[in-house]
């Protein structure tokens, strides 16, 4: 049951990136659903420490999150800043590694302080 929950999340989550690098030009894409991927990640490890719903919390941290973040494109787009500037690469992997967990630490943060309301 588990690999259904994860497929079915997937699936949802790579539609979602999908229609997000529809709406939004190249540039953006990445900083936003991995900003925004950190951010709900930050908000549901909140919301469900405590709990016990691991089919919920499979298929909404691992299946629709899990593929609406890509890790994978931000490899490839550090590895294409590598080959033109040691600096911008270095730069990009930086920025981007620490707007991610700066957002995914507000979520969760923001989320522990409302648990009461939002529960």
């Amino acid at each position: 049951m588990s690999f259904f929950i994860v497929f079915v999340g997937g699936a949802i989550g790579a539609l979602l990136r999908y229609f997000v690098i529809l709406l939004f030009p190249s540039g953006v894409v990445l900083w936003m659903v991995n900003g925004l991927g950190s951010f709900l990640m930050g908000c549901l490890q909140g919301y469900f420490s405590g709990k016990d719903f691991p089919k919920w919390k499979l298929f909404l941290t691992t299946g629709i999150l899990g593929a609406f973040t890509t890790f994978s494109a931000f490899s490839a787009e550090w590895f294409e800043l590598m080959n033109t500037s040691f600096f911008s690469g270095l730069l990009y992997l930086l920025g981007m590694t620490l707007f991610c967990v700066v957002l995914a630490s507000f979520g969760h943060l923001l989320f522990l302080e409302n648990k009461e309301r939002l529960s």
